[in-house]
């Protein structure tokens, strides 16, 4: 299959896979009738259980993703979107719904399978066009999600029960083009990693000598065996090759650097978007119940900086570390000031800007790591990166949302996620002080005349 309809095929999962109405009006949904849970009962029993779950799913799927090439994970992921919804419109009591959000945790793992995919099946020349493209359908479906939920609520042409029928609709649909997604074959794999001339070709060739001497063996043997023994076998290469590939932190100070970034910044992001429909339900009146024109003008405004990216001919490496520091300190001051206002359009408005400036710098950010890349280690940093967040999260949501922690009122949490996104505005802070320090320090006339000295000694010995 040409990668163009591949990227297609990919950008069409992506879209569909996002049409989810329920998604702005989920808490709502739930302390409305006939769910009637109450707001505390949601982000202190409820939603935690998404983190939880998403930490201990992602485990397994950072290790499965490269060994089974990406697309069961994808499918995986389909699945258990359908149970998510199966479960949001029938299940009635807080156990299945700590169920629910387990499975939107185990979907929300697998996403790094199809984040990944389409950097194994095109050109390394193309990975900017591939990061906008594919984050720009993700946008765009949930663009039009949520602006037909705010259309039908706003003008009463449906209920919140509605808007999840919808979304399981969609979440069905994408099972099937998940199937038709073309496999991640050897030869793509082969004459991915040559192409870079990395060493990780003669792991994949090992690979596939095993799996080609596998299936000789299975003429004369039980093929169950034998697919058991080169799974087996698949996995101690990889974790060879794990242990191979986190020299690349070491390696490359822009992977590590930009890893940190991802890392830190997903942890608060994805705290603000799991319990900002709480905080707006502390402001909200029924007419003013606007999260679906908000989320749709937000992931408009994703959408157009993710497209648009790939025409700006920016070297994101040059800076960076006063980009991340500004941009971090910016959106700890946006949260800070969300944490303690009263209109809930002030706190719409906010939010669209935090979010915005966390997807141009995470576009920014796969594509810059991407580049920096083997092909075949994609899902390896990418799971790294996002397990690290969600570690994090975990330690967070667990000491000041859950009702076994501090169990903080929500304007208070939102209060520590602002002082949260200042400590990361303070790291990179600090590691362009300490840059600054090193070089004036090697440019004092001291360590000049030490080291013509060191330079006289030598010649002199020579």
């Amino acid at each position: 299959m040409h990668w163009k309809l591949i990227i297609v095929l990919v950008s069409a999962f992506g879209i569909i896979k996002e049409f989810r109405p329920a998604t702005p009006f989920l808490t709502p949904y739930l302390i409305s009738a006939p769910k009637n849970f109450t707001n505390v009962q949601l982000y202190s029993e409820i939603y935690p259980f998404w983190t939880y779950s998403y930490l201990v799913a992602l485990v397994p799927s950072f290790f499965l993703t490269d060994i089974l090439r990406y697309k069961p994970i994808v499918i995986t992921e389909a699945v258990a979107l359908c149970f998510t919804w199966i479960l949001l419109i029938w299940g009635k009591t807080i156990w299945q719904m700590q169920i629910m959000q387990i499975a939107f945790g185990v979907a929300s793992a697998c996403e790094l399978g199809y984040e990944s995919y389409m950097f194994l099946m095109v050109d390394k020349k193309y990975y900017k066009l591939v990061s906008s493209y594919t984050r720009a359908a993700t946008l765009i479906g949930r663009f039009f999600a949520y602006a037909l939920a705010q259309f039908l609520i706003s003008f009463n042409y449906g209920s919140y029960l509605l808007l999840n029928q919808i979304s399981f609709g969609a979440v069905c649909v994408i099972i099937p083009i998940a199937i038709a997604f073309p496999p991640i074959t050897k030869e793509i794999i082969d004459s991915k990693v040559e192409s870079q001339g990395k060493k990780a070709v003669d792991d994949m060739r090992q690979k596939e000598t095993s799996e080609d001497s596998s299936d000789k063996t299975a003429k004369a043997k039980d093929s169950g065996d034998v697919k058991n023994r080169a799974i087996k076998e698949r996995m101690e290469e990889y974790s060879h090759f794990i242990l191979h590939e986190l020299k690349i932190f070491k390696r490359n100070k822009n992977v590590l650097k930009w890893s940190i970034w991802w890392a830190l910044t997903s942890c608060g992001f994805y705290q603000i978007t799991n319990y900002v429909q709480s905080l707006w339900a502390t402001m909200q009146i029924i007419s003013d119940n606007f999260n679906g024109i908000t989320e749709c003008i937000n992931t408009l405004m994703g959408a157009m900086i993710s497209f648009s990216l790939q025409y700006i001919n920016k070297d994101w490496t040059v800076h960076d570390e006063l980009i991340l520091s500004i941009t971090s300190f910016i959106i700890a001051v946006l949260l800070i000031i969300m944490s303690q206002i009263k209109s809930v359009i002030i706190a719409y408005i906010l939010y669209v800007i935090i979010t915005s400036i966390y997807t141009l710098l995470m576009t920014a950010a796969c594509a810059t790591i991407a580049s920096e890349l083997n092909s075949a280690s994609y899902g390896f940093v990418f799971g790294l990166n996002t397990f690290v967040a969600l570690l994090l999260e975990t330690v967070i949501t667990f000491a000041f949302a859950d009702k076994h922690g501090f169990a903080l009122p929500i304007r208070e949490q939102f209060l520590v996620y602002g002082g949260y996104f200042a400590i990361i505005a303070l790291i990179f802070v600090i590691i362009i002080c300490s840059q600054y320090i090193i070089r004036w320090w090697r440019n004092q006339p001291d360590n000049t005349m030490h080291n013509n000295i060191s330079s006289c000694d030598n010649s002199t010995y020579h």
